[in-house]
Parts: C-alpha cells; structure tokens; sequence
C-alpha cells in the first residue's frame, strides 16, 4: 500500500465514520471496505501496473465520501472531497482527472469507456455477487424511505430488486468469474420472494417487542452488529501487527548499534557493565514477547465431517481445511450452509475465537511495551549514577 493511500484510507475511515448519520445503513463504512477489497482483488487480477491499482483504489475510498455532504449527486461531492484531500497532500495534479472519472463512473447507469472504468463499476457492484447481498437490502431499503421519501411494499421492493440484479451484467470477465454464480442465485431468490409475497396471505401484526426465535438471518441489527464486529476485529489485528513490527525494528536498531559499543567501551569502563546488560535484556524481551504476538497459531488444516456436524469447528477458517481435499471441504460447508443452526454457530465461533486471539496479542503487547518502557528508563538511570560515581 502506497503512502497517498494509506493516507486516504485513515482520512475516509474518520470521515465516514464521523459525518454518516446513523440511518446510513447500506452507504457505510463496511460499504466502502468491501468496494476497496474488491477494487485491489480485481485490480490484482487484471495485473494492472502499479499507478492503476492505485488510482483505482483511491477512487473505492473516496467514491462514497459525498455521503457525508448529500445523498443525490453525492458522487460529485466525493469527487470534491477526494480533489480537497489530494490537493493538500501534493498528489500529482495530472492523476486527478483520471481519478474523477473513475469516481463518476460508479453512478447508477453509467456505461464504461475503459478498463478502469469497468473495474471500479464491478467492484462498486461485487455486492450483488456475494452472499450477504439480500441481507444488506434491508439497509438500503430503509435510506431510500429516510432520504428518498420512497416506500416500497414487500413485494414491490422485490420484484423492483429482481429486476435490477436480472439486468445487472459485469462488465469484465474476471468479475463475472468470481461474482457469478452467486449473482445468478440472489436473481433467483430475489424472484421466488417476489412471486411468494403475491401469493401470501395477509398474516396478523406480530407483538413489535417480541423478540422470541429471533435469529442472525432475520434481525438485521444483529447482522451489522457481527458485520461490524468482525471487521473492527481485524482492524485491530492489523493494528497490533503494526505495533509489535514496530517493536521489533526499534529493538533490533538498538541492539545493533550497542553491542558493538559495548564490546569497545565496556573494557575501558567496567562500571557500565551493568546498564548495558540490562539493555540488551530488555531489547531481547521486548523481542520475544513482540514476536510472540504477531507469530502465527498452530493450525491441523483438517478437519473431520465428524467435527463439522457436531459443530466443533469452523469451516470458514482456512486454519481447519487447507489440507483438505475439494471433495472433503465441499461436503462439509454443504452441511454447514443447510443447516441454519449451524451457520449462525460458525458465525459466532468465528467471532469468538477471534477476540479470543485478539485478547491475547494485545496481552503480550502490553508486557512488551511495559518491559521496554522500565528497562530503558532503568538502564538510562543505572548509567547516570554509575558515570556520576565513577567519573
């Protein structure tokens, strides 16, 4: 990731998560992570140089920025925004007008000119390929009843979806690839809601505050909330890496520059002997322990058909099936997916397991930092008082 990305990705993260009203429900922060990781997967695929792919990822952070501004024609608000923040930056003025472009070209309608164009249009879009895309109707549902003053019935909110996912066509082969088969089930299930809310009979009003049977599938705050979860939990995951690489690099600096010192003054002045090593002991703890948190836990890579209908593991992460076969992982998510129970039981074990590891980086970061805190500021002081005394 390049400098003016990075950058941008701190900036659009604290915009959204600043300036979006809370009936922001569909054009959201996880909106634009999820367009961001589908514009560098595609990108990556494409093989595009390295100007491209950043350029197509600067225009999937800022390409909902005007969200913040305005709802109609919040594309050229982001074009503004995302102008505003370069500009201050130093980004290359003739970058920009490439970059404009891309974000324009997400509007609703728009045909592609180029390759770019049709990356960051799938990549906007890859929502309608993935699994998780009839659950994120609810939310735009209800920003066009906030913000739009429209409000659809059942059936006409299906059928009215129905018809944009049947006319919805990717514009690269790639993405057609990766997106398809999934596009073409949501098509599918979006027409036998259609037809099914035609044909059901008027049921009675349930009691609004009863909650009983209530599942991750049909409650919608409990599918932002494990959605928000999730990606909060890896976001400081990646944070903690950050911070132990810091560590290690720190550390790995200072013993490299006082061991040889020590070997050349330690002779001549016996008496710093003392803070010395206790320098270097706190460089190697704080390395151990920053070590420690970012090392990688053990992982079998199988896991038993057993194990999956007893619930016992989770398929979903690659540390229990990269060693087994197709064949194996196929029928084993077949029995997770069938089973609503166990779908919304690998969710939460999923969940679960990661704060468990997350609890525990963040733990040894602290011992790290605290070592690293008190042995330098011992070993300083040891040496104050032995050069005092001695001199």
């Amino acid at each position: 990731m390049t400098s003016i990305v990075s950058k941008a990705e701190q900036f659009v993260k604290q915009l959204l998560q600043d300036n979006l009203t809370p009936d922001h429900y569909y054009h959201n922060l996880p909106h634009t992570l999820a367009v961001v990781d589908a514009a560098r997967l595609l990108s990556a695929r494409h093989e595009l140089s390295g100007q491209a792919c950043e350029t197509i990822e600067l225009a999937a952070w800022f390409h909902d920025t005007g969200f913040t501004q305005t709802y109609e024609g919040h594309e050229e608000a982001g074009v503004e925004i995302a102008k505003a923040f370069l500009t201050n930056e130093g980004y290359p003025q003739e970058n920009l007008p490439t970059l404009e472009r891309l974000i324009l070209a997400t509007k609703v309608g728009h045909q592609p000119n180029d390759e770019l164009e049709k990356i960051i249009r799938d990549a906007d879009l890859s929502n309608v390929g993935r699994a998780d895309y009839l659950a994120l109707l609810s939310g735009l549902r209800h920003e066009w009843e906030v913000f739009r003053n429209e409000i659809h019935k059942d059936r006409a909110w299906y059928q009215l979806n129905y018809e944009f996912v049947r006319n919805h066509k990717y514009n690269t082969a790639i993405a057609q690839e990766i997106y398809g088969i999934q596009h073409k089930q949501n098509e599918l299930t979006l027409k036998k809601l259609a037809a099914k809310k035609k044909k059901k009979k008027k049921k009675k009003p349930e009691k609004i505050n009863d909650r009983t049977g209530d599942t991750i599938g049909t409650n919608r705050s409990a599918q932002m909330m494990f959605k928000t979860a999730l990606r909060n939990h890896m976001d400081l995951s990646n944070l903690a890496d950050n911070k132990a690489n810091i560590m290690l690099s720190v550390n790995a600096l200072i013993v490299t520059i006082a061991v040889p010192l020590a070997a050349g003054y330690v002779n001549d002045a016996p008496h710093l002997m003392v803070p010395v090593i206790i320098l270097l002991l706190t460089c190697l703890c704080s390395m151990i322990f920053a070590t420690l948190a970012t090392r990688p836990i053990p992982m079998t890579g199988l896991t038993t058909q057993e194990d999956i209908l007893q619930g016992r593991s989770n398929l979903f992460f690659f540390g229990n099936f990269y060693r087994m076969s197709l064949p194996e992982y196929d029928q084993g998510m077949n029995n997770v997916i069938k089973d609503d129970d166990s779908l919304e039981s690998a969710i939460k074990r999923d969940l679960y397991f990661l704060g468990r590891s997350l609890g525990k980086k963040y733990n040894q970061l602290r011992i790290c930092y605290n070592l690293f805190m008190i042995g330098v500021v011992l070993s300083v002081v040891l040496f104050g008082v032995s050069y005092a005394i001695f001199q």
